[in-house]
């Protein structure tokens, strides 16, 4: 075969599979920005938080430091369902303790969840189902287990996922975000864990290219050439 060819052989192949990775680009780029990223985020679904302050007192952590048997990474004070409590990191997990007296919250009964949710959750929104979770799911990926998971009712398919440890909202998902999600699997091109930039995949699409763009270059060569006029002496 010539080398002619074979090099547009390879321009068209190439081309036809670049050309479906750009068409998924342009789409998913387009649609993740057309969103509005706070719907994405589903703020939408929780009251504004305001910033609550704390009064400390004569609190005193050092009986508390005490009875840990464990290290401690770091300690928060803070507020939370109307009183303040202290959230404790440890190399095992997170803990939650009341004021004064000191004494654990968590792990996080399924009545405290419907606490939390009926003191952040708008009220247009009812909890259809609550779920403890002891593994978790691929759509909060990179949270902690265990969690409980409060389906909502609605159009928007909407979870809030709730850690049993610190009593925190550590995610908010709905059909849009899992839309984006998934749009934005196929930008990245991480089909597993959908956030890895650094793949061989990426890699190789980015070789091709750039095989693609040289293809094209030596197509361009070989067409100037054939269509040279001669110089008439």
């Amino acid at each position: 075969m010539r080398p002619r060819l074979l090099i547009r052989k390879i321009h068209k192949w190439v081309g036809l599979v670049l050309g479906i990775q750009i068409m998924f680009w342009f789409l998913s780029g387009f649609l993740m920005s057309f969103m509005p990223i706070e719907e994405i985020h589903g703020d939408h679904l929780l009251k504004p938080q305001t910033a609550d302050s704390v009064s400390l007192g004569q609190l005193d952590l050092r009986p508390l430091l005490q009875q840990l048997d464990k290290p401690v990474l770091s300690l928060l004070v803070k507020p939370w369902l109307g009183q303040t409590v202290i959230e404790v990191k440890t190399a095992t997990g997170v803990m939650l303790y009341d004021t004064p007296d000191l004494n654990p919250i968590t792990p996080l009964s399924e009545a405290v969840i419907k606490k939390i949710l009926a003191d952040q959750l708008l009220a247009e929104f009812n909890i259809v189902s609550i779920q403890r979770l002891t593994e978790v799911p691929n759509e909060v990926r990179g949270r902690a287990a265990p969690l409980w998971q409060v389906q909502l009712d609605g159009n928007e398919n909407a979870s809030i996922y709730v850690s049993e440890q610190s009593g925190e909202i550590v995610a908010k998902r709905t059909d849009r975000w899992r839309l984006f999600d998934f749009m934005w699997m196929l930008h990245i091109m991480d089909y597993d864990e959908r956030s890895d930039f650094n793949h061989p995949l990426l890699y190789l699409t980015a070789l091709s290219a750039l095989l693609f763009t040289f293809s094209g270059f030596v197509l361009l060569f070989f067409s100037f050439k054939r269509y040279k006029k001669p110089v008439n002496k």
